[in-house]
């Protein structure tokens, strides 16, 4: 069909906030699980992963 669906999920718990990195990983796993539902409709031509550890190959 034509146009968008929006899934409405229930919230998570709390994020955690004892720190920015605790915080950043908690909000990547959530919106890894969302991703997850219907990976093919996720911007993959987003290249947000540009810059990669010495020796891990490219993603794209």
């Amino acid at each position: 069909g034509k146009g968008y669906q929006l899934i409405m999920l229930p919230p998570e718990c709390s994020p955690p906030l004892d720190d920015a990195e605790t915080t950043a990983a908690w909000m990547n796993k959530v919106v890894e699980k969302c991703i997850m539902m219907a990976p093919e409709q996720y911007m993959w031509l987003h290249r947000r992963f540009k810059t990669r550890p010495e020796g891990v190959p490219s993603r794209y």
